[in-house]
C-alpha cells in the first residue's frame, strides 16, 4: 500500500491508495472491462511485471480490485473492479477531461491504447445532446474502441465490437481537434483528415455527443 499521510482526510486516504505510479491507469483499464494479468501488462506499455503485481496486490487490499474466475472454460483469472472501485469511474472521467485540457498532439513517445481510447470516449460523452441512439467504432493510430450511446447513457469497450456499428471513424491526431470543437466535422471530411464509413449525419452527431475541450490558453496547431 502507498504511504499513509497520517491525516483523517478523504483526499489523503484516496492518495494513499491511488497515488502510486501506474495505479490510476490500472483502475482506468479495469473500469472499461475485466482483464487478465497478461492483458493488463500488454495494455500498459512500460510497466514492469513486478510493479503490476505489487499494484494489483495493493488495490485488492484496499478493496478496489478483486479476482474472479473467467466465465469461459480455461478463461483463467480476471481482475475486475469491486463496487467500491466502480465508484471511481466518474472521478476517472473528470480527471481524464481535466488532463486532456492541455493535450493537443501526441508527444513523439506517447502511445494510445484501446483501453485509453475507450476511457477517453466515456469521459467525453455528453448526455442529453441528441435524442438518437447511435453506435460508433473509432480507429485512431493503432488503437480501436467503440461506444454505444443512447440519449442519456454510453457504454464503451476496447477493440472491435461484436456488433455492426452505425458509424466507423478512422483518424489520426486530428480526432483531438474534433473533440475539442476546433475542427468542424464537415471540414474534417472535406480535407481528408478523418474518414468515415456511414452517414455524415451520424458523424455530426458524434461531434456533438463527445466533447473534450481544450484550456483557453491552449490552441491546436
Amino acid at each position: 500500500m502507498g504511504r499513509d499521510y497520517g491525516q483523517f482526510c478523504g483526499l489523503a486516504k484516496a492518495s494513499s491508495v491511488l497515488g502510486e505510479r501506474w495505479s490510476l491507469l490500472i483502475v482506468r483499464d479495469l473500469s472499461v472491462a475485466p482483464c487478465r494479468f497478461k492483458d493488463l501488462h500488454e495494455g500498459l506499455p512500460g510497466i514492469p511485471t513486478s510493479v503490476l503485481t505489487a499494484r494489483l496486490r495493493d488495490l485488492q487490499a484496499a478493496g478496489v480490485v478483486t479476482r474472479v474466475a473467467g466465465e469461459r472454460p480455461g478463461g483463467g483469472v480476471l481482475y475486475t473492479l469491486t463496487p467500491h472501485g466502480h465508484a471511481l469511474e466518474p472521478i476517472l472521467d473528470a480527471l481524464g477531461r481535466w488532463g486532456a485540457e492541455t493535450m493537443t498532439v501526441p508527444e513523439p513517445d506517447d502511445v494510445i491504447t484501446d483501453m485509453s481510447l475507450a476511457a477517453a470516449l466515456r469521459a467525453g460523452y455528453r448526455p442529453g445532446v441528441t435524442d438518437t441512439a447511435t453506435s460508433y467504432v473509432v480507429h485512431t493510430g493503432p488503437a480501436t474502441a467503440w461506444a454505444d450511446t443512447t440519449p442519456d447513457s454510453v457504454t464503451v469497450g476496447a477493440g472491435v465490437p461484436d456488433f455492426v456499428a452505425d458509424l466507423t471513424i478512422r483518424s489520426g491526431p486530428e480526432l483531438r481537434a474534433l473533440l475539442a470543437g476546433n475542427l468542424a466535422p464537415a471540414a474534417a471530411l472535406t480535407g481528408g483528415a478523418i474518414k468515415i464509413e456511414g452517414p455524415p449525419e451520424a458523424f455530426e452527431r458524434f461531434a456533438r455527443t463527445f466533447h473534450v475541450p481544450l484550456a483557453e490558453t491552449t490552441e491546436t496547431p
